[in-house]
C-alpha cells in the first residue's frame, strides 16, 4: 500500500556502464517545474512574441542538450509567466542541468529552434533548486552562458555584463496518494433463511454528498462475499484519505447486504461512521449497529440486525527522499581519510600521485552533488591511520586540518587538509576504524533534532588487513540506528578484501534495522577515456545512488513525517534549514519596561529613531556537547529595519537565523506599546473634554 518511487534501470548517460560492473537502477522523484521572467530587457527580436524553450542535460557537454518541452507563445513585456508546468524527474546522485532559452516566437517545432538565436539563456543545476528554500530559485537571464561554468567550477561566474533580466524557477511535489487500510468483520448478521441459508453476505462503503434534495451515495468501495453470517472476516482494503476525509464531517455510508446463488442482492441494514472516528482504530468505538430503516419503523421492538466491527486502521503516509529535503532535512557531508599502507608495499612516486589524484576525485565527486545540499559549504575532514607530529603518536581519529575545528571551507578546504596533513605524518602499517566510525555516529548523533539533520560519511582508504574487524564491524551495526549512511570508497588498486567483508557482513547483520553502508572501488569506476567531470558523476552515481533509500528507511522507522516549510524566502542564498536553527534565537531584554517606555517617549517626540545595540558574542565560543559549526558561532547583530523601531535590544543569535531575524516578542513590544500609548492618549483627551 505504500506509494513507490520510480524504478529507471536505464544505462548511465554519464558515460556508460562503469569497468567491470552494471550501472545500479536509479530512483526519480517527479517534479514540476514553472518559470517567470521579471525585468525583461532583451535585444532587439525579430518577433512581438517569444517562446521558453527547456532543455536538459547530465553531462559536461554542449552537444548533448535535450529538449524537453517548450511554452506557448507570450507577448514580450517586462514581466512574462509561463502557464506550462515542465515535469521532470529529479534524481539525487546525479548531476541535472537544465538550459532555458528565450526565443523569438517562429511557426517551427520546437527540435527546430536554434539555440545560437536565443534572446537570452540561463543555466541552473537541479540540485540547487532542490537545495533552494521553497523550490524557488532567481538566475540571471545572459546571452551566452556555457555549461563548464557551472558542471566545472560548482558555481556560475559572475558575468562582466550586465544581464538581460532574471528568471524565475519554481517547482513544485504532485500530489501522493495517502492510502488508509481498513478491515471489517461482521457478528450475528440477519440471515434470508434460518436453515439452508446458502447466501454470501458483503458490504459496501459510499461515500454520502450532500445533495439539493436527497443525499447521494458514491461508491468507494465492495467487499467480497463470504457465506458466514455469525462471524464473517472480509479482507482487508485500502481507500484514498481524499476520497473519505475532502471534508472534516464527512460521513461515510457502510451497507451490509448478502447476495444469492443466483446473483440477486438483499439488503440487511447500513451503518454510518466518519474518518475521524474510524481513527481511533479497533475497539467499541467503532463497533457499528447495521440498522435496516424499514423494520425500524414497522417494529417498536427492532433494535438492529447484528454488527459490523472495525478491526484494523493503519494510516499510510509514504514520504520520499525529495519531501524530507523540501520540508528542510539538511544533509551533512563528512570525509575521513584512511593514512596507513600495508607492511610491505612499495609505492614510488607516480603510484602516490595517481592514489592521491583519485583519492581527491573521490571526495569531490560524492561532494560536487552533496554540497548543494549543505548551505553553509563547511565539510568536517578527519583522518585516521598514522603517526602524528611532532612526538609521532599513534592516532586512529584526529582533524586533518590539524585545528580544534574540523570543518573545511567547501571541497578545495578538504583537499588542502589533506595535502597537509599527507606531508606531515606516517603511515601506520595498518587500519583501524572502529574509532573513525563511532566518531562519525556520535556526531550524527549530537547534529540536533531527529528529522532536520542527515550525514554521509565517506572513508577513503588504499586497503589491508582491518586490525579491529570486530569493533568495526560492531561500531557499523550500530550505525544502523542514527541519521547516518557511511560509504567506504576505496583508493588505488590495494587489496580491498578485508573492507568488502567488513561491509558485506555489516549489510547482513543490518537487515533487522536498516542498511546504511556501502562499499565502491575507484578503479572500477574511472574510465580514463572520459573527462574529469563525467568521472565524478560516475563516482557520484554508484557511491550516491542508495543514500535516498537509506535516509527515508531511517525516517520511516522513526516515525518522522515530512511537514512543510516553515516560511517562504526567494533567496536562492538560504536553504529551509536556515531557518531551522540548531538552537532557536535567544533574544535577551535588558529591561521591557524601560524599552516600552523608550518607544512611547519617542513615539510623543514625533521620532521613532533609535540605535540597536547588541551584545557581541564571541565569534568562537566553546562548543557545547560535541556540537559543530553553527551551533556556537553568532553575528553582531545591528540590524537597520530595527534602527527605526526598536532601542536597547539585546540578540543572541545563531548564525544561521538571520533570515529570522523579526520575531514576534518584537513586534508585541512594539503594539503593546503603542495601545498604551493611544490608550493614554484618549484617556487625556476625556480628562480634558471633562474639564
Amino acid at each position: 500500500f505504500l506509494q513507490r518511487s520510480k524504478i529507471r534501470a536505464k544505462t548511465s548517460k554519464c558515460g556508460g556502464s562503469p569497468p567491470g560492473g552494471i550501472m545500479k537502477p536509479t530512483t526519480s522523484d517527479r517534479i514540476d517545474i514553472t518559470l517567470s521572467i521579471r525585468d525583461f530587457n532583451p535585444p532587439s527580436s525579430p518577433s512581438r512574441m517569444v517562446v521558453c524553450i527547456v532543455y536538459e542535460n547530465d553531462t559536461d557537454r554542449e552537444e548533448n542538450w535535450r529538449c524537453i518541452g517548450m511554452s506557448i507563445p507570450c507577448p514580450i513585456q517586462s514581466s512574462i509567466f509561463f502557464n506550462e508546468a515542465f515535469p521532470y524527474d529529479f534524481v539525487f546522485e546525479r548531476t541535472q542541468l537544465i538550459k532555458v532559452n528565450i526565443c523569438p516566437y517562429r511557426h517551427v517545432n520546437k527540435h527546430q529552434y536554434d539555440q545560437a538565436q536565443a534572446l537570452a539563456t540561463a543555466v541552473f543545476k537541479v540540485d540547487e533548486l532542490i537545495g533552494s528554500f521553497g523550490l524557488q530559485l532567481r538566475k540571471a537571464l545572459l546571452e551566452e552562458c556555457p555549461i563548464s561554468t557551472i558542471v566545472q567550477l560548482g558555481l556560475p561566474k559572475q558575468p562582466s555584463f550586465s544581464s538581460l533580466g532574471s528568471l524565475l524557477i519554481d517547482a513544485t511535489l504532485p500530489q501522493k496518494k495517502q492510502p488508509i487500510v481498513l478491515q471489517f468483520e461482521g457478528k450475528a448478521l440477519e440471515r434470508k433463511e434460518l436453515i439452508w441459508d446458502e447466501t454470501a453476505v458483503f458490504f459496501r462503503v459510499y461515500r454520502v454528498e450532500q445533495g439539493s434534495d436527497d443525499d447521494v451515495n458514491v461508491l468507494l468501495y465492495e467487499s467480497e462475499g463470504i457465506k458466514n453470517h455469525s462471524h464473517p472476516v472480509w479482507r482487508e482494503f485500502s481507500l484514498e484519505v481524499q476520497d473519505v476525509a475532502d471534508d472534516r464531517n464527512r460521513l461515510l455510508c457502510i451497507e451490509v447486504l448478502y447476495r444469492d446463488v443466483d446473483g440477486s442482492e438483499g439488503y440487511i441494514g447500513k451503518a454510518l461512521t466518519t474518518y475521524a472516528k474510524m481513527k481511533y482504530g479497533a475497539g467499541k468505538d467503532n463497533t457499528y449497529k447495521v440498522v435496516n430503516e424499514s423494520k425500524k419503523a414497522a417494529k417498536k421492538s427492532y433494535d438492529n440486525s447484528g454488527f459490523i466491527e472495525l478491526t484494523k486502521f493503519t494510516d499510510v503516509s509514504f514520504y520520499s527522499f525529495l519531501d524530507y529535503i523540501v520540508s528542510g532535512t539538511q544533509l551533512h557531508y563528512e570525509i575521513a581519510v584512511d593514512f596507513s599502507e600495508e607492511r610491505g608495499t612499495e609505492l614510488d612516486n607516480a603510484e602516490r600521485n595517481r592514489d592521491e589524484t583519485l583519492l581527491q576525485m573521490g571526495i569531490r565527486g560524492l561532494g560536487c552533488v552533496l554540497r548543494d545540499y549543505t548551505p553553509n559549504r563547511l565539510f568536517p575532514a578527519f583522518g585516521f591511520g598514522a603517526r602524528l607530529p611532532p612526538l609521532g603518536d599513534e592516532s586512529h581519529e584526529f582533524n586533518m586540518n590539524f585545528t580544534c575545528d574540523p570543518t573545511c571551507r567547501g571541497l578545495d578546504g578538504v583537499v588542502e587538509a589533506f595535502k597537509k596533513a599527507n606531508s606531515l605524518v606516517a603511515p601506520l602499517d595498518f587500519p583501524r576504524c572502529a574509532s573513525i566510525i563511532n566518531s562519525l555516529v556520535r556526531h550524527a548523533e549530537e547534529s540536533g533534532k531527529i528529522g532536520l539533520h542527515y550525514h554521509v560519511g565517506a572513508i577513503l582508504t588504499r586497503g589491508g588487513p582491518i586490525d579491529d574487524y570486530k569493533e568495526s564491524l560492531s561500531a557499523l551495526c550500530s550505525a544502523a540506528l542514527h541519521p547516518i549512511s557511511i560509504i567506504f570508497v576505496g583508493v588505488g588498486v590495494g587489496d580491498f578484501s578485508s573492507f568488502a567483508k567488513l561491509v558485506r557482513k555489516a549489510r547482513e547483520a543490518q537487515k533487522e534495522t536498516r542498511v546504511c553502508v556501502e562499499f565502491i572501488e575507484l578503479h572500477k569506476i574511472i574510465d580514463l577515456t572520459q573527462s574529469l567531470p563525467a568521472n565524478r558523476a560516475r563516482i557520484a552515481e554508484l557511491g550516491l545512488t542508495n543514500v535516498p533509500s537509506q535516509m527515508v528507511s531511517f525516517m520511516h522507522r522513526n516515525a518522522v513525517s515530512a511537514k512543510p516549510p516553515i516560511q517562504v524566502c526567494r533567496s536562492p542564498l538560504f536553504h529551509s534549514s536556515f531557518l531551522i536553527p540548531d538552537r532557536p534565537t535567544q533574544f535577551a531584554f535588558d529591561d521591557e519596561t524601560a524599552l516600552i517606555e523608550n518607544v512611547l517617549e519617542r513615539g510623543r517626540n514625533g521620532s521613532m529613531s533609535g540605535q540597536a545595540t547588541a551584545r557581541v558574542q564571541s565569534p568562537y565560543t566553546p562548543h557545547k556537547g560535541g556540537r559543530r559549526g553553527s551551533e556556537g558561532q553568532f553575528l553582531n547583530v545591528n540590524p537597520d529595519a530595527l534602527r527605526e523601531q526598536l532601542g536597547m535590544l539585546s540578540a543572541r543569535l545563531p548564525e544561521r537565523s538571520r533570515s529570522v531575524l523579526n520575531t514576534s516578542r518584537e513586534q508585541f513590544l512594539i503594539r503593546h506599546a503603542m495601545r498604551k500609548r493611544e490608550r493614554e492618549e484618549r484617556e487625556k483627551s476625556e480628562r480634558m473634554v471633562d474639564v
